[in-house]
């Protein structure tokens, strides 16, 4: 038992001393490797990569597909707004209807009535005159229609056919032909006036005769000049072109 104590002894002034040798030196003592150090395996560092970029190669960009929508008009410009003036404008001057439009100096004759000519536009007679025409085509007969001047006279009416003037008819005294026939004249003056150019037609129902002035000069062929009558005097009478001339009743 004293040996056991001796030795213990010994024991502890050894690791004083060499405690103390240890702190005097100032060195650090050397880790000592773990059991969990010991088996693990050394990390390897990773290589430094290359800074150099490569640059993807370039593909072509698809074609766009077609616009199945179509594609709004661009609209229109604005119209101009006119620039204001001092000088007046031009307006059409209104017809003037305080007079007739035909009188007992517009002749009646195979070409016309007056400034009015057979094949005449409307529009273009009604300045001429100058007037303003009543009446009008209807949807049943679009190719032929009446019309008749605003400011008269009465007993006057124009047949349009194929959208130009070929027929005037007139149940006034006060208009007469270029020879001085007019309603009212007896066959027996139309005779006297115009002879073996007539061609006398007798109606079918008796009540008197259909007279026409049929021009000797190939150029006028197609143009006449016809009086009704009743037997004795003319009760009406029309000039224009054919066809539309022929027929008693213009239109028909």
């Amino acid at each position: 038992m004293a040996r056991l104590i001796s030795l213990l002894a010994v024991l502890a002034l050894l690791f004083a001393a060499c405690g103390n040798d240890d702190d005097e030196s100032g060195e650090e003592p050397e880790p000592v490797a773990t059991a969990s150090t010991q088996g693990m395996a050394p990390v390897s560092t990773p290589e430094p990569q290359d800074d150099t970029v490569v640059e993807a190669p370039e593909v072509e960009a698809p074609e766009p597909a077609p616009d199945l929508v179509s594609t709004p008009e661009s609209e229109a410009e604005p119209t101009a707004i006119p620039i204001s003036t001092t000088e007046p404008l031009d307006r059409p001057q209104p017809v003037d209807l305080s007079n007739p439009a035909f009188s007992s100096s517009d002749k009646l004759s195979t070409v016309g009535l007056g400034s009015l000519y057979f094949g005449m536009d409307p529009d273009v007679a009604a300045e001429a005159i100058p007037t303003v025409w009543t009446g009008g085509g209807e949807d049943s007969t679009p190719r032929c229609y009446l019309l008749a001047p605003a400011n008269g006279p009465e007993g006057l009416v124009v047949t349009v056919y194929n959208s130009s003037i070929e027929r005037v008819d007139i149940t006034n005294p006060g208009i007469s032909t270029l020879s001085g026939a007019s309603v009212g004249s007896t066959e027996a003056q139309l005779y006297e006036l115009f002879g073996e150019r007539l061609l006398v037609s007798p109606k079918a129902d008796g009540s008197g005769n259909s007279i026409q002035f049929v021009p000797v000069d190939e150029a006028d062929a197609d143009y006449r000049v016809i009086w009704e009558t009743d037997g004795t005097s003319v009760t009406s009478m029309r000039a224009g072109r054919l066809p539309a001339v022929a027929p008693a009743e213009p239109c028909t």
